[in-house]
C-alpha cells in the first residue's frame, strides 16, 4: 500500500512539473520569439548594408568604337614605325599598345541634353558596378553621389588617338567630374542608346532595391573627366528599417581614377579615317601623311543644347 501511494504521488508531482513547464513555456513564448526576432534583427543589420563590385571594362573583348590610348613614356623609333605602320585597325593598334602599359580612354558618348541643363562633355574610362546585399530585410538606395577627393593636371607623355566616325552611346549612367577639384561633379544621368530617358538624372526617377531576396544591381559607370585626372568615390544614400544612412563606394578609403587626356604630350599620334597616320611633338615623321590635317588635342568643349 505506502509503494502504491509513493508512486501516485511521484506520477502526480511529474504531471504537474510538465503542466507547469508547459504554462511557463506558453506564457513566455511571445517573449521569447520577439527576443530571437530582435536578435536575428541585430545580427542582420551587422552585416554591411551592401558589398559593391568594381570590374574593369575588358577591352580586349569590347573596345569603343573611338578611343585614345595614354602611355606614360615617349614611343621609340621602332615602336613608332610598328604604329604606323597599321591601318588603323582598332583591335591591332591596342594589341600593340596595351602591352606597353597603355590605358584606353573613350571619347564621349552622345547625350543631348541632360536633364539639368548641364553641358558639360569630357572622356571618360567606363567600368562596371555591381551592388549586392545578403540582408534578410530589404533596403533602398535612393541617391548616389559623385564626390571627387584630389584632381591632378594628366601626365601621360604619348597620346594615341583614333577619332570618331560617328555618333555612338554606352548604356549605363554618366557621371560629370569635368574641371578641377573645386567643380561640383554632376549627375548620374541615364545613358541608354538614343531612347527618350537618355540625359535623365537616374535617381530623380528611380531606386535601387536590395536585400529581402532582391536581385543585385548591375549598372555600367562612365565617369568623364577633361582637363584633370580625377580621384573620387561614390556616396550611396539608403534607407532601411532603422532610418537613413550612407555608405562609401568603394569601401574604406578606395577610390576610382578617371585620367583625361593631355592637352600637350611628348607624342600626339591620331590616325583620321581616311588619311593615314598623323604624328606631331617628338616623332619621327615616318608614315604620317595626314600630319597636317590634324592638331593637338584640346579639351572636349560643352555641347549647345538644340533649339
Amino acid at each position: 500500500m505506502y509503494a502504491t501511494v509513493v508512486a501516485v504521488i511521484v506520477v502526480v508531482g511529474v504531471l504537474f512539473a510538465y503542466q507547469a513547464n508547459v504554462l511557463l513555456d506558453r506564457s513566455t513564448a511571445t517573449d521569447r520569439a520577439r527576443s530571437d526576432r530582435q536578435a536575428q534583427q541585430a545580427v542582420d543589420r551587422e552585416q554591411a548594408a551592401f558589398v559593391s563590385t568594381v570590374t574593369p571594362l575588358d577591352y580586349d573583348r569590347d573596345l569603343p568604337e573611338a578611343f585614345t590610348v595614354l602611355l606614360d613614356r615617349p614611343l621609340t623609333e621602332g615602336e613608332q614605325a610598328g604604329l604606323t605602320a597599321l591601318t588603323g585597325d582598332r583591335s591591332e593598334v591596342w594589341e600593340l599598345l596595351k602591352p606597353l602599359g597603355g590605358r584606353v580612354v573613350e571619347h564621349a558618348s552622345y547625350v543631348a541634353p541632360f536633364e539639368d541643363g548641364n553641358e558639360n562633355r569630357g572622356h571618360a574610362q567606363t567600368f562596371d558596378l555591381n551592388l549586392n546585399s545578403d540582408r534578410a530585410a530589404g533596403l533602398t538606395i535612393n541617391n548616389m553621389t559623385a564626390v571627387k577627393d584630389s584632381c591632378r593636371v594628366p601626365t601621360a607623355q604619348t597620346v594615341v588617338t583614333l577619332p570618331p566616325a560617328g555618333a555612338e552611346s554606352r548604356q549605363g549612367l554618366l557621371w560629370d567630374l569635368t574641371g578641377g577639384p573645386t567643380d561640383e561633379p554632376h549627375g548620374p544621368y541615364v545613358l541608354d542608346e538614343g531612347e527618350p530617358r537618355e540625359g535623365q538624372l537616374y535617381f530623380r526617377r528611380n531606386v535601387v532595391e536590395l536585400g529581402n531576396g532582391q536581385s543585385n544591381m548591375a549598372f555600367r559607370i562612365q565617369p568623364e573627366v577633361s582637363t584633370h585626372t580625377c580621384e573620387w568615390h561614390i556616396v550611396a544614400s539608403y534607407t532601411d528599417t532603422t532610418g537613413a544612412h550612407e555608405q562609401r563606394i568603394p569601401s574604406g578609403a578606395g577610390t576610382f581614377t578617371t585620367e583625361a587626356i593631355p592637352s600637350q604630350p611628348v607624342q600626339y599620334f591620331e590616325r583620321p579615317p581616311t588619311s593615314g597616320w598623323g604624328c606631331l611633338g617628338a616623332v619621327t615623321q615616318q608614315d604620317c601623311p595626314a600630319t597636317g590635317y590634324i592638331r593637338l588635342p584640346k579639351p572636349p568643349a560643352p555641347r549647345p543644347v538644340p533649339d
